[in-house]
């Protein structure tokens, strides 16, 4: 194989299933495996564009070898070493510790777990010199776990007796297709306490739900927010087109926040709920303006 190199390989039966599903998974990969490589980097502020070579399609598997090409690297880091090879060297292995940490996983359980992985990144940082670059540190445990999400999405379109590998030189490592991930056990995983409160409010209507079926969309603080109407009176007078909320009215409402902070103090995830609503509050109408 070529210096900065590796290759994902799908293997299948032929002539069973939907053929689409080959590739729906390549492509999702690819997009998986370039957000891995810019999170991996981004300690460095490089910009990283992968190059896609298909080198074949045969009778029982799709095999697609790509090249990162690293750009952005300062000029100066260039005249004192090959830096372009030794960090794309490091995404080679770095790819390759995360699917070999990921194998025999059914499950990502808590936040431990990821330390391990987040170790492992820096030494392997270290072991292949990036050390001499400014502040390496692994990429947050959010991110890390969101790309393992996308790979994971990506494998789900595969069938029973497909399989994936990944490749980079004499180093061979089986895609896990068995373990579980969503974006609510990414959440559970990454929340350390949650945090609950109930309180009277005013959010403004952006997008109203009118079948029941949706969340409200809300502006609340002065963020967008997702929320749930709970007061079941209430709805089943709107519902029936008794009451009339249009975009840009506002509710005063016994408004639910549950916040998850995470291991170092951050936000993970908010959630709201509408638990009663008090008042429709129309805006003000535009007068007419005299000269």
């Amino acid at each position: 194989m070529k210096e900065n190199e590796f290759e994902i390989k799908i293997d299948f039966r032929p002539g069973e299933g939907d053929p689409a599903r080959i590739f729906k998974a390549m492509s999702g990969l690819i997009d998986s495996f370039q957000s891995l490589d810019s999170h991996l980097a981004s300690s460095f502020d490089v910009a990283l564009d992968a190059s896609l070579v298909l080198d074949n399609i045969s009778a029982g598997s799709i095999k697609a070898k790509f090249r990162d090409l690293i750009e952005g690297l300062p000029d100066e880091a260039l005249k004192e070493a090959e830096w372009k090879k030794i960090l794309g060297h490091f995404l080679l292995k770095a790819k390759y510790a995360i699917l070999e940490w990921l194998k025999d996983k059914k499950e990502i359980s808590h936040r431990d777990d990821v330390r391990v992985l987040e170790r492992e990144l820096v030494r392997i940082a270290e072991e292949t010199d990036l050390k001499q670059l400014p502040a390496y540190k692994s990429p947050s445990a959010k991110v890390l776990l969101s790309d393992i999400l996308g790979v994971q999405e990506s494998l789900s379109y595969l069938s029973e007796g497909d399989s994936a590998t990944y490749r980079y030189g004499e180093n061979v490592v089986n895609f896990n297709r068995e373990l579980q991930i969503s974006n609510e056990i990414v959440r559970d995983v990454l929340t350390k306490e949650v945090v609950q409160s109930s309180g009277k409010g005013v959010v403004k209507v952006k997008k109203p739900d009118y079948l029941g079926q949706s969340m409200w969309g809300l502006q609340y603080d002065g963020r967008s927010i997702d929320a749930k109407i709970t007061d079941a009176d209430w709805l089943f007078l709107f519902q029936g087109r008794k009451l009339d909320v249009k975009p840009g009215d506002s509710l005063r409402v016994m408004l639910y926040e549950e916040i998850s902070y995470g291991y170092e103090g951050e936000i993970v995830h908010r959630h709201y709920e509408v638990e009663k609503v008090y008042e429709i509050i129309k805006p003000p109408k535009q007068g007419n303006i005299s000269f």
